[in-house]
């Protein structure tokens, strides 16, 4: 159990970190700082660790250690931990391939610029449809509540933004 506590007690200590960018982020103008996506990348390594952690315990174990832990962010079963690394790991995708993207169009004007804009561009485009289709699967009141915990700016995050407010 120490263990498991220990990684609640992480993965806790980084969305309380996250949560201090909640209205910052909203008036960045799409400028997302590194600082942030470090924040968001150390989520990630929480959320796999947690992961592995919880293969250990069967579900009802795991879920009343959670409860009992009082983390904020909901974690209903092991399973969502699985779908909260994929979402992480979209977001965390396309905040790269959009700072390479600005670096190439800032810095870079040599003959293969182009290319490799291109292909950010692509990359950067399916790692959001991916997130969509993701976050479609999980639900609007659950996404929402991820959404906020990890202060992800609802200018490119939002739900009614990612057009899934009909569905």
């Amino acid at each position: 159990m120490l263990t498991l506590t220990r990684q609640l007690v992480s993965l806790d200590m980084v969305c309380t970190e996250l949560a201090d960018y909640s209205g910052k982020l909203q008036a960045a103008n799409h400028v997302v700082p590194q600082a942030y996506v470090n924040l968001l990348k150390q989520f990630c390594i929480a959320i796999q660790n947690l992961s592995l952690i919880a293969q250990d315990y069967s579900q009802l174990v795991f879920v009343a250690e959670v409860e009992k832990f009082g983390l904020a962010l909901p974690i209903k079963n092991k399973r969502i931990l699985s779908v909260y690394l994929r979402l992480i790991e979209y977001v965390i995708d396309f905040y790269l391939a959009s700072e390479k993207i600005a670096s190439i169009r800032d810095k870079l004007f040599d003959d293969n610029a182009e290319k490799r804009l291109d292909l950010l561009q692509v990359r950067a485009i399916k790692a959001k449809a991916q997130f969509k289709t993701v976050v479609h699967a999980l639900g609007k009141r659950e996404y929402q509540q991820f959404a906020h915990h990890l202060a992800l700016p609802t200018s490119e995050w939002g739900w009614d933004v990612l057009r899934l407010e009909s569905e």
